[in-house]
Order: structure tokens, then C-alpha cells, then sequence
């Protein structure tokens, strides 16, 4: 349960079966207060679809049900704007001789640094969305 995987020690129960969930609360946020009812299912192993995809359940009337939120193809396209606009602001700020790094303690962090331009807070992006998958970026 410490790190997330689903697996279980020994028990070798991830040959077992075609697929295999995992049910976590969600982990709030910077500066959000924890929601008690909300639950992410993540799909540890899915024969018969793609693997970590997950989605946001909410108790309601003695069930979890799903919440609604983004869908498949709206999140492909978001994600996609917060890739190109990052790689915009890292070409910008590389031209501008301002520094930025991939550790999250940095004060040149990356994200952080991206969260705070104009165009992020137009389009809604914050830190947390602008750290997920972007290490590549320095790399390349």
C-alpha cells in the first residue's frame, strides 16, 4: 500500500487474473482540503483495455459512483495544449537566459516557474498539471 503498485509481497497475485484494480482515496492538492468521499480506481492490470487509466469515484447514497469530469478525448486535448505550452516557455525562457530545472526543490523548477507566467493562468494551468510528464523536456 506504501508505494502505490497494488502489489501485495509474495502472494503473486497479479499472474492470477486479467485484470486487477486498486482503490486509493485522492490525494489532495497543494492548499485543498481532503475530500472523505472521493476515491481514485486505477487499473493496475487490464487485459482488455489500456493500463493506467483511472477514474474519480464519489460515495453517494451507498454507492461510488463516478464523478463527472473530463472525458477521454478532452483530456487527450488538454494535456496536449499543456505539453506544447510548455515546451513554448522552456524555449522562451532558454532564450532569455533564465535557468529552469527538472527538481521539484529547485527554486528554478520548471512548473513552478511556468505556473506563474501570463499565459498558464489564462488557460487555467497550474503547477501540478504543468509536472506531470514533462521531465523529458529537459532532456531532449
Amino acid at each position: 500500500m506504501a508505494t502505490g503498485s497494488g502489489i501485495s509481497g509474495s502472494t503473486a497475485w497479479h499472474g492470477a487474473f486479467r485484470f486487477r484494480q486498486y482503490l486509493t482515496s485522492v490525494k489532495p492538492t497543494d492548499g485543498e482540503q481532503p475530500e472523505s468521499d472521493l476515491r481514485e480506481l486505477q487499473f493496475k492490470k487490464n487485459q482488455y483495455g489500456p493500463l493506467g487509466e483511472s477514474v474519480v469515484l464519489r460515495w453517494r447514497n451507498g454507492l461510488f459512483l463516478p464523478e463527472p469530469g473530463i472525458g477521454g478525448l478532452e483530456k487527450i486535448a488538454r494535456e496536449a495544449r499543456t505539453d506544447e505550452m510548455f515546451v513554448d516557455l522552456l524555449d522562451r525562457f532558454a532564450a532569455g537566459g533564465r535557468n529552469t530545472c527538472e527538481k521539484p526543490n529547485a527554486p528554478t523548477y520548471a512548473p513552478t516557474l511556468f505556473a506563474k507566467e501570463s499565459e498558464a493562468n489564462k488557460q487555467g494551468i497550474r503547477k501540478v498539471r504543468l509536472r506531470s510528464g514533462h521531465a523529458s523536456a529537459f532532456r531532449g
